[in-house]
C-alpha cells in the first residue's frame, strides 16, 4: 500500500537534523517527487498534488542522555514572502557535550545562533547569505564531502540552473587557527602563524535520465596568513585545481562523485570521495586517501506493507581529511566538516520503520562501527616540503592500530499530534570494545532521546 504522510507547506527549509526529512525521503522512494535535487539538503521543496511540504517548527526541545545529559532549545522566527525568506534560529544548550556552543553564561547555559539567513529564490537561481547546515551528497544520514554536522557555518551561496542541470557554489570563512605552518610526526618546528581559513564547495547536478541524479563535486579548504579571496573563488563553473596549478596556490582538494536512482518503491545511492589520488607510484609509498558510501532504501518490500527499510555502508581510509598544513585539516571549530566520524572507520547501519497510522510510526535501528586510531587532527606520518628519502607511509591504510568496535541498537516512536506537535522518542543501548582505542577498555551506556517540535504559526 502507499503510505502518505500529512505535513505542512513552507518556503523555509527544514533543519538538517529534523527527523521529518526521513518522511520526505520516504515519499520520494514511494514515487512522490519532493524535489528535483535529492542530494542537496536542506531540500528546495516543490508543491505537489500528492503532498504538502513540511512546516518548520517555531520551537524545538531536544533532550539527549547517555553518559551526559544535554538539552537544546531552538526557538525559530521566520518571514516568508513569495520568493524571499528570512530565518532566525538561536540555540540555548544546558549541559555539556563536544558540540558547540560551549562558552557558558554564569555557568548555567550556552547560547549562539544555530540558523540565521536570508535567501532569494527564482525559477532559475537562488541566492543565500547567512548561517545554515548544508549537506552535499545522496545519503539521508551523513555525507562525506559536507555532512552538515560540524559547528554551524556562515555561507555565501548561490545556484543556477533548471530541473535538468544545476550549478551550486558554497563558500564560507571557517574558524581561524593559530598553528604551526607545517606539522608532521617528529618535527621540531617552533614557528607559529595566524591562519585565515576558507571552505569552498562546488557541485554540478545532472538529471538527464528519469529517476537518476548524478553529482560532480569539488571541495577546497584553503587559506594562510593574510589570505585574500579573489573573484576566481566565486566562479561556479570552473574547479580550483587549475587555479592552484597555474598560480601556485596551496589548496587541500577533495573530489566527490555521487549518484542516486529512484526506481519503483526503492532507491539506491553511492558516493566516492577522493582526498588525494596518486596518478603514479609515490616514492614514499603514499596511498590513495578515499571515502566510500552506498545504500539502499525499500518501501514495502516482500509485501510487508506500511514499512520502510534503509541499509547503508560507509568506509573512510586512514589519512583522509588529514593534512601536513594544520590549517588545511578538514575541520571547523574542532568538529569534522566531512563525515562526523572523521577518517579511519567503517560502519554498517540499518533502520526499519513501520507506520501504525499516518501520524504514528515506530522504528528499529542499529549501527555497527569499527574505528581506527586516526582522527582529523592526526599528525602527517612523514616530512613534507621537502620529502625525506627513506621515510614512508604506514602500510596499514585502513582501520589502523587498536581497533575500537561499537554497536548501538535503538527503538523509537514518532508522532504528529494535531498538526502542531511532532515527537520523536528513542531508547537505545551503546556497547563498545576498546573504547577510545584503548585495549581492554569497555563502555556500556543506556541512551535516551526526546525531541519535541512545536508549530505555533
Amino acid at each position: 500500500m502507499s503510505c502518505i504522510i500529512i505535513i505542512f507547506l513552507s518556503v523555509t527549509p527544514l533543519p538538517l537534523d529534523s527527523w521529518q526529512n526521513d518522511f520526505l525521503e520516504e515519499q520520494m522512494v514511494r514515487g512522490i517527487k519532493v524535489t528535483a535535487f535529492p542530494s542537496l539538503r536542506p531540500f528546495d521543496l516543490k508543491e505537489s498534488d500528492d503532498f504538502v511540504a513540511v512546516k518548520v517548527p517555531n520551537l524545538l526541545f531536544d533532550y539527549k542522555y547517555d553518559t551526559l545529559k544535554v538539552l537544546r532549545m531552538k526557538p525559530a522566527l521566520y518571514y516568508e514572502k513569495k520568493f524571499f525568506t528570512l530565518h532566525l534560529e538561536p540555540v540555548v544548550k544546558f549541559g555539556d557535550d563536544s558540540l558547540p556552543p560551549n562558552n557558558k553564561f554564569m555557568d548555567i547555559f550556552c547560547s549562539d545562533y544555530e540558523r540565521a539567513f536570508a535567501s532569494v529564490q527564482g525559477r532559475f537561481f537562488k541566492l543565500f547569505a547567512g548561517r545554515e547546515r548544508f549537506s552535499v551528497g545522496p545519503s539521508p544520514r551523513y555525507n562525506l564531502l559536507l555532512s552538515g554536522y560540524s559547528a554551524p557555518m556562515d555561507w555565501l551561496a548561490y545556484s543556477l540552473g533548471d530541473k535538468k542541470l544545476k550549478l551550486s557554489l558554497f563558500i564560507s570563512r571557517i574558524s581561524d587557527m593559530h598553528c604551526k605552518e607545517i606539522e608532521y610526526q617528529g618535527d621540531t618546528i617552533t614557528n607559529y602563524i595566524d591562519a585565515i581559513r576558507y571552505l569552498s564547495i562546488k557541485r554540478l547536478d545532472l538529471n538527464f535520465i528519469k529517476g537518476l541524479n548524478i553529482g560532480i563535486n569539488e571541495g577546497a579548504l584553503f587559506g594562510g596568513e593574510n589570505y585574500i579571496l579573489e573573484t576566481y573563488h566565486f566562479n561556479p563553473v570552473v574547479f580550483l585545481q587549475a587555479y592552484q596549478y597555474n598560480w601556485g596556490k596551496d589548496i587541500n582538494f577533495f573530489q566527490a562523485f555521487d549518484a542516486k536512482y529512484f526506481g519503483r518503491n526503492f532507491t539506491v545511492y553511492a558516493q566516492w570521495l577522493l582526498d588525494d589520488f596518486q596518478l603514479e607510484p609515490d616514492p614514499n609509498n603514499e596511498p590513495n586517501h578515499w571515502g566510500f558510501n552506498c545504500g539502499i532504501e525499500l518501501a514495502d518490500p516482500l509485501k510487508l506493507s506500511r514499512t520502510f527499510w534503509q541499509f547503508e555502508y560507509t568506509a573512510v581510509s586512514r589519512f583522509t581529511y588529514c593534512h601536513f598544513w594544520p590549517y588545511q585539516r578538514y575541520s571547523h571549530q574542532n568538529t569534522a566538516i566531512g563525515h562526523p566520524y572523521g577518517p579511519d572507520f567503517d560502519e554498517f547501519f540499518v533502520r526499519v520503520l513501520y507506520h501504525h497510522k499516518p501520524r504514528i510510526s515506530s522504528y528499529f535501528q542499529c549501527d555497527y562501527m569499527r574505528k581506527g586510531e586516526n582522527n582529523v587532527n592526526s599528525l602527517w606520518p612523514i616530512p613534507e616540503f621537502p620529502r625525506v628519502p627513506g621515510t614512508s607511509f604506514p602500510a596499514d591504510n585502513f582501520l589502523a592500530g587498536i581497533l575500537q568496535s561499537s554497536m548501538t541498537p535503538a527503538i523509537g516512536l514518532r508522532s504528529n499530534i494535531m498538526n502542531s506537535i511532532a515527537t520523536d522518542i528513542q531508547i537505545g543501548y551503546f556497547f563498545c570494545r576498546n573504547y577510545q582505542n584503548q585495549s581492554g577498555n569497555e563502555k556500556r551506556s543506556l541512551m535516551f532521546r526526546l525531541r519535541l517540535d512545536f508549530v505555533i504559526l
